[in-house]
């Protein structure tokens, strides 16, 4: 049978996926661009009284899936490895639990969670069409969905004929699945927010600390867009790029000469990253690029090889910083608001890298300016996300404070040069207090 006959008997309804599911399973989706359409899940949410005891784990969430709402935790228990605005409330109100993971290891704890409850997986993922030898491609998320399909299980593939191929490490022949659905929606682009004074005034510290021959971890979100404006229009040269999520203007940058990775030890020449979320002038071409490289996290996230790379500076934001250094960025108190993420991973990888730093941005304040963000401690419950042993720049609207060399009472003192002045006083008595400042 040819693969194409092969593909088409495997072609189903997304009633007759769902139907593959069973009592006990656990069911995965990709995060982002690799999740299912509405159809496909609600067709499983469909089917809460037929079904019990299913877990359903999901990460960086952006579909209104049925499977959400109060009246399906009966038959389905949420486990997510990283909030998004669709789903953090569900953590306050008990309708969901969090795995405490970072990127690189993700693959791993699914691994040793299987181990010690060994349910049957079932993934759902979104793929590109097959190519004329039969291989569907991942496309733009490859995130953690390769270390799920090599654990085994069902397969299931959502043909969507606007997810493109990619270079990397992407591809799986169409006989790896079990049965393929097809949906023809446009790929989800979020709006980018628009920066503020304050989101400007701190992508122009970040931009400071910047070199020629820089290699660069940034994200989504008005900060990363403003920087990305700025680097197009800097005149620094020989950029690269490695690292989880695709930046927002890449294809400007390269297009300016700004970002040729020339200088890069691993991947010279190339850009490398685990997913992307942006608009789609960006998927366009990030898609059947060779330029651009795609790996899971466990690759793209991993210490060891992000440590070897020269001059790797990582730049992530942050909710919280005390007087210590210590980072809090997927947590206001007990409240989840994101997950650990990759942020500790490069983080890590900076700390080592001969020449690289690790920037941790955030505005000085927040809730209308009335609080402080830099804060004597963090608020109760929080969870740390950098440790004070790694924290280097912290970057504000009012400059950045360089933590690496100092002691803890010197950080307390560069911190609240970079806080807002009219907290500057009380953190001063605190940091007297805490940390016996003169």
């Amino acid at each position: 049978m040819s693969w194409r006959d092969e593909y088409r008997a495997k072609l189903c309804s997304h009633e007759e996926a769902a139907k593959l599911v069973k009592s006990h399973d656990r069911i995965f989706t990709p995060l982002g661009l690799g999740e299912p359409c509405n159809a496909m899940m609600d067709a499983i949410a469909d089917r809460n009284d037929e079904l019990k005891d299913i877990q359903y784990v999901s990460a960086l969430q952006y579909h209104f899936y049925k499977i959400f709402g109060d009246e399906y935790r009966k038959t389905f228990r949420l486990i997510v490895g990283f909030y998004s605005k669709i789903s953090m409330h569900q953590q306050p109100a008990g309708c969901s639990a969090y795995i405490p993971v970072q990127s690189s290891s993700v693959g791993h704890v699914m691994k040793k969670r299987q181990a010690v409850d060994p349910r049957r997986q079932v993934m759902f993922t979104v793929v590109s069409p097959p190519d004329d030898h039969g291989y569907v491609s991942l496309g733009l998320d490859l995130f953690y969905t390769p270390e799920l399909i090599d654990q085994g299980g069902l397969l299931i593939g959502e043909v969507n004929p606007n997810m493109p191929h990619t270079y990397g490490n992407s591809h799986y022949h169409i006989s790896r699945f079990d049965r393929f659905v097809e949906n023809d929606d446009p790929l989800f682009a979020p709006p980018l927010p628009e920066a503020t004074e304050v989101d400007k005034k701190i992508a122009a510290n970040v931009v400071n600390l910047l070199r020629d021959r820089d290699c660069l971890q940034v994200g989504i979100g008005a900060v990363p867009g403003r920087i990305s404006k700025l680097l197009a229009d800097s005149g620094l040269k020989d950029l690269g790029i490695h690292t989880e999520m695709a930046p927002m203007g890449t294809h400007l940058l390269v297009e300016k000469g700004v970002v040729t990775g020339k200088y890069k030890v691993t991947h010279p020449g190339k850009i490398v990253m685990a997913f992307a979320f942006g608009d789609q002038e960006l998927y366009d071409f990030l898609g059947n690029n060779p330029l651009v490289e795609f790996y899971s996290a466990a690759y793209c996230n991993s210490i060891p090889m992000l440590a070897r790379e020269k001059n790797l500076v990582a730049i992530n934001g942050a909710v919280e910083v005390d007087l210590t250094g210590a980072v809090a960025s997927e947590s206001y108190g007990d409240d989840m608001r994101s997950g650990t993420g990759g942020q500790l991973d490069f983080v890590i990888g900076a700390y080592w890298s001969e020449g690289g730093r690790a920037i941790n941005t955030l505005p000085s304040t927040a809730k209308g300016g009335t609080i402080s963000r830099i804060v004597p401690y963090l608020k109760q419950g929080a969870r740390v996300t950098v440790p004070r042993h790694y924290a280097q720049y912290v970057v504000t609207e009012w400059g950045s404070a360089n933590l690496a060399p100092l002691d803890e009472q010197e950080r307390a003192l560069a911190l609240i040069e970079v806080a807002h002045p009219k907290f500057r006083d009380e953190l001063r008595e605190a940091a007297r207090k805490r940390l016996k400042c003169r």
